[in-house]
């Protein structure tokens, strides 16, 4: 998309059009602007129009007044308002143009008729009138220049005819209606000019949008990298550390239970010292995303630890649920049925150990880090006791005296 904004942007002045996707797009991403501002100005010209009635009051009479007063009233308003229910909602830019000729072709048909049938000299005035209808509303309607073409050659057209066929220039010659014809000429250059100038303002808001979009993917997926552990796929070291002082930091506000769990592949360095390194990344693949999936119906978070030690992460998580939520943990590494190549005759196991603290306990000096401690010590007591098992423990508390006396 980028390369045809660029080719839209240094196309040359008379090439309005631009590359077809992207004139397609510019082509409906402002149509209920255009419809509700072409309606807000009909609006506007119903009320001109019925003002005028008072100066055609003036220059016809009361007693001639009653043709030009229909006209107006019983065929120029409604046609207008039939015009404006006709630009509900999104209309096309040929409903669009359509609405807006019709209108001021009857409007100029109107004034031109009055020019005809005023008495006294009063008919150049209807007649400049007349070219100054199409000349305005071609300004104010947001028509593309194709459209201005159109537009404008069938209001040049029908005022020329007028002017000869009425015989409105015959004491004067043809020259000045002519000169003022040319008004409504006008709008060609103003429908140029807006359709350049919004085709610009359209690829230079679609450029950024999206360069913005492609910046925020990049930094989206920058972010992902940072906290995802490469090889695995799960949390990294570093996401796991920051989510354990957050969720510490909430388990205390909401005096609730925080659990960690630490998983140890065992006997790892032999499976991979057998196998090869190949062989013991995928295996530290599938045990993550087993790990992964034994945490699925819990609100936790796992992350690679280090190694071959993984960590989970379970707010709200009791010790009972803990003692559970390890021995998922270790049943789901089972379950995987790996062959061990470093011992032949068995399978991969892990050991696990938990631990859990409520949030009461900060005032007690219990911290983030003494939380992974206690799941280390559960760990080490899992691998002496002859790994493939699950232990837990408690973290250490740090009463206000001892920790004072520890400060001194």
């Amino acid at each position: 998309m980028l390369p045809l904004i660029e080719e839209g942007l240094t196309r040359p002045w008379h090439r309005l059009r631009l590359p077809a996707p992207l004139e397609a797009r510019w082509a409906t991403q402002g149509r209920a602007a255009n419809a509700r501002r072409i309606r807000s100005w009909l609006l506007v010209f119903i009320l001109v129009n019925v003002i005028s009635v008072k100066v055609d009051l003036d220059l016809f009479g009361p007693e001639a007044v009653a043709i030009p007063a229909a006209l107006t009233l019983g065929v120029l308003v409604p046609i207008t308002l039939l015009a404006i229910l006709l630009l509900r909602k999104e209309p096309s830019p040929r409903r669009q143009l359509g609405a807006v000729l019709t209108v001021s072709l009857v409007a100029m048909a109107v004034t031109l008729n009055s020019a005809w049938i005023v008495p006294g000299p009063h008919g150049d005035v209807y007649s400049i009138l007349a070219a100054i209808i199409p000349l305005v509303v071609g300004m104010i309607a947001p028509l593309s220049f194709r459209h201005g073409i159109i537009y404008c050659a069938a209001c040049f057209t029908l005022y020329v005819g007028a002017i000869a066929g009425f015989g409105l220039g015959d004491h004067d010659g043809f020259g000045v209606p002519m000169l003022v014809a040319s008004l409504i000429l006008v709008p060609l250059k103003l429908t140029y000019a807006q359709e350049w100038e919004t085709k610009q303002s359209f690829l230079l808001g679609l450029r950024e949008r999206i360069q913005a979009d492609a910046l925020a993917e990049a930094n989206s997926r920058l972010t992902v990298l940072s906290e995802t552990d490469a090889l695995t796929g799960v949390a990294n070291r570093r996401l796991f550390d920051q989510r354990l002082v957050e969720a510490w930091i909430a388990a205390g506000r909401e005096r609730a239970w925080l659990g960690l769990a630490l998983v140890d592949v065992d006997h790892f360095k032999a499976f991979n010292d057998a196998a090869g390194h190949a062989e013991g990344d995928r295996c530290l693949r599938q045990v993550a995303s087993a790990l992964q999936q034994a945490l699925a119906s819990r609100v936790g978070l796992v992350a690679r630890f280090g190694g071959e030690e993984f960590v989970a992460l379970l707010p709200g998580a009791t010790p009972e649920a803990m003692i559970e939520a390890g021995q998922a943990l270790h049943d789901a590494v089972t379950r995987l049925g790996l062959p061990h190549p470093g011992r032949p005759g068995t399978r991969l196991s892990a050991s696990v150990g938990v631990t859990a603290m409520h949030g009461t306990t900060h005032v007690l000096g219990v911290t983030p880090a003494g939380l992974i401690e206690a799941a280390d010590q559960a760990l080490y007591r899992a691998k002496h006791a002859g790994r493939d098992r699950v232990e837990a423990a408690c973290p250490d508390l740090v009463l206000p005296e001892t920790a004072s006396a520890r400060a001194a």
